[in-house]
């Protein structure tokens, strides 16, 4: 047997032990429902569990190991599925009281994509009711807590994922994103989180939308969540890809990164806007990443890239967002909805929304005419993006401006506020930061890199030209080499 810290150990890690044989998938699987039955009361990060099935198919991942069979990526590896992919078997309720008693009959196409790896499935951890929030709540199963500090959110809507991971209840983990919901839990929990180049993994197969819908959404991606780079790295080899059919428009192939030593990276470090401002914690910690780089050799260039201005690309993330979670609303809806923009430019503050909020709006009644035009707007500043990362391999920006913030599930959204230096901001700070690289379809890592003096993690956003997501995951490699494991929350270790 081997001495392998199964509460700290990367996937990667375990999978060679397996597949050396010096760990059994039935001792990883028991380790981890330990782990599971001892953390999860006070985390409430895994809701539903499929427990007997997974050990039937650890048993079976033994027994083909030691026949000598060809094994998957994934042989023998159990891990846990943010409950919004169907899993054949589990229920995917995705925090809504009306999907209570769905049953998945077939599974999403990356799960399948993990399954087929060898991957052993056990639970599926807790979100925002139809992944739209910032903390990770629901009528269905309640709040979950962050290992860091019991009274924070880790984060939403992939919030139970990055917890579990966090407390070492998994070993790694299958996201979603499309306004920070992998970068932001990942950052407040200090775990690793990756937003993929969109249209990279498919995304059929998850709530929301609708059960058994084929379109993919616009600005949503899958991602892995994960306790180091190389996992990230090790996840994505496996469900990127689209099925038969998407893939007629050609395969996808992500370019390799051949750059590992840190004085090969030039590097472009985005952290100050005053639109969203930092809380001295974060920044503190970004100032202090700034010298380790430098020290190190880095070619770090500071200040915001001329190719951007950082309200127009938040205006029209929001805008492309409000079009994208529109798709349900009828007639009436859209009226009320284009009435609410002008009164939300004028009366925003009085109301609570933050800035630009009425581009929202505007997009949730926008017509497909104006969604084109939008449309093009974006497609020059990926141009744009192509000239800055012809300059520069990766470029480093926050991620939200403050730590994990404490609950707030009371209060309507409209109504809830966070602190960044003593002073309130609005809630939906939460998404300026993460605007650029999903309006754009860039690749982007959110990668731990500090604890607070408060004890709490930080992480950096790593954005990637399109298609160069190994560009991410070597450069979060470098950093993580740099500046060394961040601590891990004490009560759960």
């Amino acid at each position: 047997m081997t001495n392998l810290d199964l509460n700290t150990a990367s996937a990667g890690a375990i999978i060679s032990g397996m597949k050396a044989g010096e760990l059994r998938s039935r001792d990883v699987l028991e380790h981890f429902l330990a782990r599971l039955e001892q953390h999860n009361p006070s985390l409430n990060a895994v809701v539903a569990q499929n427990i007997e099935i997974a050990r039937e198919q650890a048993r079976l991942a033994d027994v083909k190991q030691q026949s000598g069979a060809t094994l998957g990526a994934l042989h023998g590896l159990p891990v846990t599925i943010k409950d919004t992919y169907e899993v054949v078997g589990m229920p995917t309720v995705c925090g809504s009281s009306s999907l209570r008693e769905h049953l998945s009959k077939r599974n999403a196409v990356a799960v399948q994509k993990m399954i087929d790896a060898g991957a052993i499935v056990f639970g599926k951890t807790n979100v925002p009711r139809f992944a739209t929030d910032f903390q990770s709540y629901n009528s269905v199963y309640g709040q979950t807590n962050n290992p860091w500090n019991l009274q924070c959110t880790p984060g939403g809507s992939s919030g139970g994922a990055a917890a579990a991971l966090a407390a070492g209840i998994t070993p790694i983990e299958l996201g979603s994103d499309i306004g920070g919901s992998i970068r932001t839990p990942a950052h407040y929990c200090g775990v690793y989180g990756h937003k993929p180049t969109q249209g990279v993994i498919s995304l059929r197969g998850h709530i929301p939308g609708p059960p058994g819908v084929l379109s993919e959404p616009d600005l949503a991606v899958a991602g892995p969540l994960a306790r180091c780079a190389e996992d990230l790295e090790l996840l994505m080899s496996v469900v990127q890809g689209c099925t038969e059919i998407e893939a007629r428009r050609g395969p996808v192939k992500l370019p390799r990164c051949t750059k590992k030593k840190p004085a090969q990276f030039r590097v472009r470090f985005w952290m100050d806007e005053t639109l969203c401002p930092l809380d001295a914690s974060v920044m503190n910690a970004y100032s202090h990443l700034l010298d380790v780089m430098k020290s190190a050799g880095i070619q770090v260039d500071i200040g915001a890239p001329e190719e951007f201005s950082f309200e127009r690309v938040y205006k029209l993330y929001l805008r492309l967002l409000g079009a994208q979670l529109s798709n349900t609303a009828g007639k009436w809806q859209r009226l009320q909805l284009k009435a609410a923009g002008p009164l939300i430019q004028r009366f925003g503050e009085y109301f609570g929304a933050g800035a630009h909020m009425e581009e929202f709006f505007a997009g949730m009644a926008m017509s497909y005419a104006d969604w084109q035009r939008c449309n093009e707007r974006r497609w020059r500043l990926i141009e744009k993006s192509e000239y800055l990362f012809s300059q520069y391999d990766v470029l480093l920006t926050p991620i939200v401006p403050t730590t994990a913030i404490t609950h707030d599930n009371e209060r309507a959204v409209h109504r809830r506020q966070i602190r960044v230096n003593g002073r309130t901001r609005p809630y939906t700070d939460h998404l300026p930061w993460i605007a650029l690289a999903t309006a754009l379809g860039l690749p982007a890592t959110s990668a731990p890199i500090a604890v607070s003096s408060q004890g709490m993690p930080i992480n950096i956003q790593i954005v990637g030209a399109r298609y160069r997501d190994a560009n991410c995951f070597a450069f979060a490699k470098v950093l993580a080499s740099l500046t060394g494991p961040i601590a891990r929350p004490a009560a759960f270790f």
